[in-house]
């Protein structure tokens, strides 16, 4: 059941950044490839997980109790979900960032560091689209 709730948080993250993307006009084909399998890595992640915790039934580690690998990677990845979800919610409506649940949550920091590195990686792509362009040939010439 852990594995299927982290399933979802995988999901909803994706589901709100597209939605992010559309409602700040910065929708990318390649930054949603990106996210795309960076969202398939953590489903690997989240195998390893399940495959490490099967294997120990039959793989004898010399403990006295299975190690709980899977649901070690679940926490992980819902906690890191769970905050990717709030960013792009603030991002879709501004005033969630303000309340008071989100300070509480100690994400203000969060969400201000995310927008200097979107900034950091949006300057790169924006250069390789303009060299992309220079390097078509033009049909009026």
């Amino acid at each position: 059941m852990g594995y299927l709730i982290t399933f979802y948080f995988i999901v909803l993250d994706f589901f709100t950044g597209l939605l992010k993307a559309f409602a700040t006009g910065g929708f990318s084909s390649k930054i949603m490839r990106r996210g795309l399998f960076h969202k398939l890595s953590l489903l690997c992640v989240l195998a390893l997980g399940w495959l490490m915790e099967y294997a120990q039934r039959f793989v004898d580690l010399g403990l006295s109790f299975a190690v709980p690998v899977g649901t070690a990677a679940c926490v992980y990845i819902i906690l890191m979900e769970a905050g990717s979800i709030l960013e792009n919610l603030c991002r879709i409506n501004p005033e969630l960032s303000s309340t008071k649940l989100w300070k509480l949550l100690g994400m203000g920091n969060r969400l201000e560091n995310t927008e200097q590195e979107e900034k950091k990686k949006q300057l790169p792509m924006e250069q390789e689209t303009a060299q992309a362009e220079e390097a078509e040939p033009h049909e009026n010439q």
